[in-house]
Order: structure tokens, then C-alpha cells, then sequence
């Protein structure tokens, strides 16, 4: 398939999404919320050395979503959000230090087998001053978690996938990204546990960008702790990647953090 098809191919996705959503919310609307709103929120923050992709240079990112339910069936929410990004880089590269913006609203269906959203709205940069536009956003995300156990192990794992027009910086650009980690509890005292694990990334889009077409896998071990509704872990790895284009491939050892905590409040009417 061409980059061509594939961006025709992606609109045609983003279309149908539209009509999903204004058929959701069209379903909302008609229905009064008795039971109040929740306000479903999170945080996510990331920081590390970047590898063999940007050899000494470490970057952080922390993103926060704040949402209100407007309706909610079983299953089912839709869901009006804010998120805003903040990214920032020891070298100062351009392309790290961004404050990626999005407005808009989502399909949220969360069950045993994980969480799959679809969303859209609009895509903005905060520091993209005075040249920045404001672009369509439509993305699609899944994500899930396990935590298997084999005999006296247990086996900590997670997948989590998002595909679409995911930033203002690259309009028309369907941008499609995959993760899965899997990894073996070794040891465990109260809320501490000590994972070796094994994680692979990989990346396409339809524009056929190097940053964007390439993949790393990652070997290492990592602490990791959650209180309530907050989880940590930090750890180091040996990462391989692969740029697809050129079949070029480094290696290089890492060192990360990573942060996530939700909140779901809830507001009678």
C-alpha cells in the first residue's frame, strides 16, 4: 500500500470516528445524568536518558488529562477532555521541547481485557508561538495490564497501542504506535517489587518519517511500587533500535523513571 492510500486510508478511519462520536454524543444529550459527573483524570510522567537515539541527551515528559463523564452506560463512557503536555530535553533539540495540546471529546470502554478509547477533537502546541495552528485530532488507544502468576511467579505485563493524528506538528500525519513489556516478578517486600523484564516499541506513520518508522527493544530490571492509585517504577536497561528506512541499528545502555496516578471525583447535581 502507498503512503497515498494509507493517508486516504487513515481520513476514511478518522470520518468514521467523527460520525461515531457525534452519534454518541447525540445519545448523550438526549439522556439526563441522575447520578452526578465524574471527573475521570490523570497524570503521566516519564524521564530518562534517551539511548542510542540521542547519545547524551535525557528527556522528560509529563502529560495531565483532565475529563468530565457525560454519559455513561455499563461499560461505555463518553468522556469531554483537556490534555496538556510538557516536554523537555538536556540538549535543547527543538522536537523535545514542545507543549503539546488536545481538546475534545472520547469513547471510553473499559473492561477485563483492557481499555479502548477513540477520540477527536483538535491538536495544539503551546510554545509553537506566534506560527502555531491549531489541527483535527482523531486517535484510537488501547491499553492492558496482567499480572499472571506460574507457580511462585509472578508475571507483571502490559501491551498498549494508539493510532492517528496525534500531533499539530505533523497535520495529516496518521502516526501509529505499538509497546508490549512483559516481565517476571523476582522479588517482593510489601509495596516493592524487583522485575527483570523485556520490552519492544515500534512505530510507522503514513508521511514515512525516520523518527516516526523504527522500533527499540529493551533488556533490564526495574523497582516498582504503587501506593493507591499511584505507581512507580524506575530502572535500567539495555536498549536496540532499528530504523526501518535504513536498517540502521545502535545499542546503548538507559536509565529511566516513570509515574502515573488517576483520580476519578465525583460531583452531585
Amino acid at each position: 500500500m502507498s503512503i497515498q492510500q494509507c493517508s486516504r486510508y487513515a481520513i476514511r478511519k478518522a470520518s468514521v470516528l467523527l460520525l461515531l462520536s457525534f452519534l454518541a454524543f447525540g445519545s448523550a444529550s438526549a439522556q439526563e445524568l441522575r447520578t452526578g459527573i465524574t471527573l475521570p483524570g490523570s497524570l503521566n510522567a516519564t524521564f530518562g536518558t534517551t539511548g542510542p537515539l540521542e547519545p547524551g541527551n535525557a528527556i522528560g515528559s509529563a502529560t495531565v488529562e483532565q475529563g468530565f463523564t457525560a454519559w455513561r452506560r455499563g461499560p461505555v463512557f463518553v468522556v469531554g477532555f483537556v490534555d496538556v503536555t510538557l516536554r523537555a530535553d538536556t540538549l535543547g533539540y527543538a522536537w523535545n521541547n514542545t507543549m503539546p495540546l488536545v481538546a475534545g471529546g472520547k469513547v471510553v470502554v473499559s473492561g477485563p481485557r483492557g481499555v479502548f478509547h477513540a477520540a477527536v477533537g483538535v491538536n495544539g502546541d503551546g510554545r509553537k508561538r506566534p506560527t502555531s495552528r491549531v489541527t483535527a485530532a482523531a486517535m484510537l488507544s488501547y491499553w492492558a495490564g496482567w499480572q499472571r502468576s506460574r507457580s511462585q511467579l509472578q508475571l507483571p505485563g502490559s501491551v498498549w497501542a494508539s493510532s492517528g493524528f496525534a500531533t499539530a506538528s505533523e497535520p495529516g500525519n496518521w502516526i501509529t504506535t505499538a509497546h508490549l513489556e512483559q516481565g517476571v516478578a523476582a522479588w517482593r517486600r510489601h509495596h516493592l517489587a524487583l522485575v527483570p523484564f523485556a520490552g519492544t516499541t515500534v512505530g510507522v506513520d503514513t508521511d514515512n518519517r525516520p523518527w516516526n518508522n523504527r522500533g527499540f527493544v529493551d533488556a533490564g530490571v526495574k523497582v516498582a511500587t504503587r501506593l493507591g492509585t499511584v505507581a512507580v517504577d524506575f530502572g535500567v536497561a539495555e536498549r536496540v533500535t532499528r530504523t526501518w528506512s535504513t536498517g540502521a541499528t545502535a545499542a546503548a545502555p538507559v536509565v529511566f523513571v516513570n509515574v502515573w496516578a488517576g483520580w476519578m471525583p465525583h460531583v452531585s447535581r
